[in-house]
């Protein structure tokens, strides 16, 4: 038996030697089976990624192909091994990456998610326990390890045949090109993918996660210039609004009585009785359901399904449509960074408004402490802003402390208000295990790929955020101002819901009611999430914002989306045709907190240093000549103290707002310490 073996080892040995130096033969094997590997990672099966190549041959090839030319780009270098090493390892970890990732949520990966890298270390412990997060470090620092021996070790090839090599990268290049033009013009690749979730399935990892590195942004129409901008913008300013001006008995318009606008958006909201099979010890959205029967209220059609909070977010304030945007795209972590946009605030501010933003949750994530100045936010209440705040089982800031956050905001100036608040309480991973074995509702019957578990707990979440609904209408009720509340969840949530189980809408929406004690009409319909700031600006009357007047005007025009496209292009990556050349906003001097944070005075006592003052959280701490001390001991709103410090004669203090990863949100003025 040992020469057999011999000889195979021997063949087998000599067969991969010829197929090294056959060097096309051995790229298109690595490229095959490298994307082979990544697709059963993506599907967490090897025969659902051996279906994917037989039911999909094409979109497999075709990342096949993207490959394959990161891997003929190996020949320009002469450590071709350390190379293809790496190029190897970079695809495989990407699998690896989405594997794990669907095991938290239903929205594959994107190139986008990198940029949100750092938010999401805020919220780590949510979704990974110590255990795992060392595993990462480790297998990290093993495979980085293992980089450097390789690097040392692996052999450096003969003198690179640049020519030679880079036919091959040309050609690997042109192939890429030539079948991308071919698949998505055929229809066999798509350019727009209403479900990411399904393009993934359906296209590839490859394909798709390639696309979200190089779509951005909104592409410019080929008819956009200044006439067709200027013919939409014209007509738009002919035509009447289909929403006429409100009486004055119902709400007061003609007598310039204009009301507060609050808009609630709901975390992960939906009202689980429209899933099918499934029974309840109690109504788990009792004040929700109440509100939809004599509230105007429909369907919400949103951009995604388990997460994206911020990009419902971004068409409720915009006006915009995420269908034209970059593949899996955060236009805040990407225009919004630099760009003004439209919104509903900047429209309302031209009534007099001011405009606050409110989320209990950390303000850096997704850099609303940066983006909501370019959206017309005169101020935004993060929870670093908020006293004591109550955390749920996996550590989410509970709702109910919001109506009191809400009500801050509306007594804070002496006119109108707009007051956008995001709630987080019901946000996923959801637990496994029982967590409260005393939980108010119980869940009979069972979905498919959901755990029930799971399912319970998040039952039992949106139980309390409909209570927090429930005593907000109560307050904004005991108000003697005229007041619309707008409530909508931004997405399903993350559970594997299939469109079969629903009773009622699809996986795409969610629901909205709109509250008011106007008098307005109770009008049912079903929206787009772009299009619910205009409804309800049109029942007041007001018809400021291109995109404001579209939508109320141009809905039903078999040009909408076009005009939509032409505008959203205009407005945020064109020249303005729409506001003849130049934007008419400019970013706000965006304000964190309600309420000032002030120092009035600082004091040794006992080797400690208290500072006394206004508006202080356990968020608050003291700094001492610039210096954050993250030592600080939160006393109560008005004192803070430092253990073991004792300032000196013309010491400077002050109170920073800070992360919990140390990053500081905002200061108070400075008080310089003369002695006691």
């Amino acid at each position: 038996m040992q020469i057999p073996l011999k000889n195979f080892k021997q063949r087998a040995g000599s067969a991969v030697q010829k197929l090294v130096q056959h060097k096309v033969l051995f790229a298109l094997l690595i490229s095959f089976v490298l994307n082979l590997t990544l697709e059963s990672l993506c599907r967490r099966s090897l025969l659902k990624g051996l279906q994917f190549l037989v039911e999909a041959p094409m979109p497999f090839f075709y990342g096949t192909g993207i490959i394959l030319l990161t891997v003929s780009l190996v020949g320009l270098v002469r450590r071709r091994c350390f190379a293809l090493l790496l190029v190897s390892i970079f695809w495989i970890t990407l699998g690896v990456v989405e594997c794990v990732l669907m095991s938290f949520r239903i929205t594959p990966l994107t190139a986008v998610d990198f940029r949100l890298i750092f938010s999401v270390f805020s919220i780590l412990d949510v979704y990974l326990n110590t255990f795992q997060v060392i595993l990462i470090v480790l297998v990290t620092v093993a495979v980085l390890a293992g980089l450097v021996v390789a690097f040392l070790k692996l052999p450096v090839s003969e003198p690179v045949d640049y020519l030679r090599s880079g036919f091959g990268c040309v050609a690997a290049g042109l192939y890429v090109w030539g079948t991308t033009v071919l698949f998505t013009s055929t229809g066999i690749l798509a350019t727009q993918f209403d479900n990411l979730g399904n393009a993934y399935n359906a296209y590839g990892f490859t394909y798709c996660f390639s696309t979200s590195l190089f779509d951005r942004g909104i592409t410019q129409p080929e008819d956009y210039s200044p006439e067709e901008v200027g013919t939409v913008v014209d007509e738009l300013d002919q035509e009447k609004p289909e929403q006429e001006e409100p009486d004055s008995a119902a709400s007061g318009a003609e007598s310039k009585v204009m009301p507060n606008i609050v808009a609630v958006q709901l975390e992960s909201f939906m009202d689980v009785k429209y899933l099918k099979g499934l029974t309840y010890s109690q109504d788990p959205v009792p004040n929700y359901t109440a509100l939809k029967e004599f509230c105007s209220t429909g369907l919400l059609s949103v951009p995604s399904i388990g997460a994206g909070t911020a990009n419902t977010e971004f068409e409720i304030l915009s006006g915009m449509s995420l269908d034209y945007f970059g593949t899996g795209e955060y236009p805040y972590e990407t225009i919004l960074q630099s760009n003004v946009c439209e919104s509903v605030n900047y429209a309302l501010k031209e009534e007099g408004y001011v405009c606050h933003a409110i989320h209990n949750h950390t303000g850096t994530f997704y850099d609303r402490n940066k983006v909501y100045a370019n959206l017309g936010f005169d101020t935004f209440t993060s929870v670093e802003y908020m006293l004591r705040v109550e955390r749920n089982p996996l550590g989410w800031a509970k709702d109910a402390p919001l109506t009191a956050e809400i009500l801050k905001a509306l007594d804070s100036t002496p006119g109108q208000d707009m007051v956008y608040t995001v709630s987080v309480q019901p946000h996923g991973k959801y637990p496994t295990e029982v967590l409260d074995p005393d939980q108010p509702i119980s869940v009979v019957g069972e979905l498919e790929g959901i755990n029930p578990i799971s399912f319970e707990y998040y039952v039992n979440q949106i139980y309390e955020t409909d209570a927090f609904v429930g005593q907000l209408v109560q307050a904004l009720a005991d108000r003697d101002e005229p007041t619309v509340l707008i409530l909508f969840g931004d997405h399903l949530p993350n559970f594997a819901i299939q469109p079969e189980y629903l009773s009622k809408g699809d996986l795409l929406q969610t629901e909205y009611v709109i509250w008011n004690n106007m008098g307005l009409p109770k009008e049912d319909e079903d929206l787009e999430a772009y299009q619910l700031a205009a409804t309800v600006l049109g029942q007041l009357g007001y018809h400021d914002g291109v995109l404001t007047k579209l939508h109320q005007e141009r809905d039903t025009n078999p040009d909408y989306q076009e005009d939509l496209q032409m505008l959203g292009y205009d407005l945020l990556y064109g020249d303005y045709y729409a506001y003849d050349g130049r934007l008419p906003y400019e970013p706000t001097d965006l304000q964190m907190g309600i309420l000032p944070i002030t120092v009035k005075r600082a004091d040794n006592l006992h080797d400690e240093l208290y500072v006394t003052g206004q508006n202080f959280t356990e968020c608050s701490q003291v700094s001492i000549n610039g210096k954050l001390r993250s030592d600080t001991i939160f006393i109560n709103s008005s004192t803070l103290m430092l253990p073991a410090t004792t300032l000196e004669p013309l010491d400077v203090v002050a109170v920073s707002q800070v992360t919990a990863q140390g990053e500081a949100l905002s200061q108070s003025n400075q008080f310089t310490y003369v002695g006691s």
